[in-house]
């Protein structure tokens, strides 16, 4: 009778994970198709992943009992947060804006005599060392590049064909972007709560199971979030730093870049590169050899020993594993996939082992009551 009892309910809470797990494959698949008009919301929730560990701090630091008044030392945790966060910004368009916004300004304007130079100097190189080169592979390279001029046409045909669709985007991401102080405010503030309702929707013997599937997600997101932040900053600010120090121009902009392309992971260093090495060859040549030290060194720094230390402490994933979540995420979802794919991995690597251990210690669950009948059972008939 236990058994079939225990079997039952085995049975009901995978047939519950099952449609738990197809829920949100729904919505994940949802959200993916209006994606962009989800973009400033997942930079909110990034936020609020960067800015929660500083709530709990202060929170702890508060003069007031957050058992007793909860709801007092969150909001003022958040107030004072949300202060601070207004005058590191102010402090930031006093200091640094300016001269960002008129760098990138002037990098616009002067953008196409940069590329010209770029061509010109790959044009003189080719003709110095064209001689060098076997006749056939010369014809392929002509042929390339006599196609090229094709292929660049077909590829503004094919922007301008998607401006009213680019134009819709872009209004869509104001909006979020008008909503998201709003959001990352009650995000914070509400964490708690919103998480009580997130629970509230699962049936009451599931939801022990829905505190910790959201614990883990909650843990491995926000540990992810961190670690690429604390890299990005890292590699950012080294790299605007080194360039400035070389006297190249641009410095800001392209540390800013820089920055930013290393929230992607692994291939996120290689695409900063890219502008850095065009900015340097089209206006200080002579400095291109400093320039590539500069980023050796960071990305040694950066690969040997930021990245594995941080995002291995931060995932529980196997490099393999890793690398394998980045190429799969690629296909399907391009540069989303990339930047999320490790994530889902971690998670649902821990999700399966938490399953498990919930399954084995139900089958010993049920092995100890049968053990227990037996031993009655032996007793009564002696």
């Amino acid at each position: 009778m236990n058994n079939n009892f225990g079997s039952n309910k085995h049975y009901l809470t995978l047939s519950y994970v099952a449609v738990s797990v197809l829920i949100i494959a729904v919505i994940i698949f949802c959200i993916y198709m209006i994606r962009g008009a989800f973009v400033p919301f997942v930079i909110g929730l990034i936020l609020i992943y960067l800015l929660n560990p500083f709530l709990e701090l202060i929170e702890k630091l508060l003069p007031i009992n957050e058992k007793v008044r909860p709801r007092l030392t969150r909001i003022l945790s958040v107030s004072f947060v949300a202060v601070l966060m207004v005058t590191l910004i102010t402090i930031a368009f006093v200091l640094v804006i300016p001269s960002l916004v008129n760098q990138s300004s002037e990098l616009v304007k002067v953008l196409p005599e940069l590329l010209a130079n770029v061509v010109s100097s790959f044009e003189n190189w080719s003709r110095q060392y064209i001689q060098d080169i076997p006749i056939g592979i010369r014809d392929e390279i002509d042929s390339s590049l006599a196609n090229a001029g094709e292929m660049i046409i077909q590829a503004i045909s094919e922007i301008l064909s998607r401006t009213a669709v680019a134009v819709v985007n872009a209004l869509t991401m104001v909006l979020g972007l008008v909503v998201l102080p709003l959001f990352i405010f009650y995000g914070l503030k509400d964490k708690e709560i919103i998480r009580s309702s997130v629970i509230g929707f699962f049936p009451a013997d599931l939801q022990i199971h829905a505190v910790h599937v959201l614990r883990i997600i909650d843990r491995i997101l926000g540990a992810y979030v961190r670690a690429q932040a604390a890299i990005a900053v890292f590699v950012g600010i080294i790299i605007a730093t080194g360039l400035t120090l070389l006297n190249v121009d641009y410095g800001l902009v392209l540390g800013l870049t820089a920055g930013i392309f290393e929230l992607i992971p692994i291939v996120g260093s290689y695409l900063g590169a890219v502008p850095v090495a065009i900015i340097v060859l089209a206006t200080a040549p002579e400095k291109f050899i400093w320039v590539a030290l500069l980023y050796l060194i960071v990305q040694g720094i950066q690969g040997g020993i930021l990245a594995p230390r941080i995002q291995s402490s931060a995932m529980k994933v196997h490099p393999v594993l890793f690398l394998v979540s980045i190429m799969v995420g690629s296909e399907i979802a391009g540069l989303w996939g990339v930047i999320l794919g490790p994530p889902i991995v971690a998670a649902t690597k821990e999700l399966i082992a938490y399953f498990r251990d919930q399954n084995t210690q139900l089958i010993e669950s049920n092995d100890a009551v049968t053990i227990i009948e037996s031993t009655e059972t032996l007793k009564e008939e002696i």
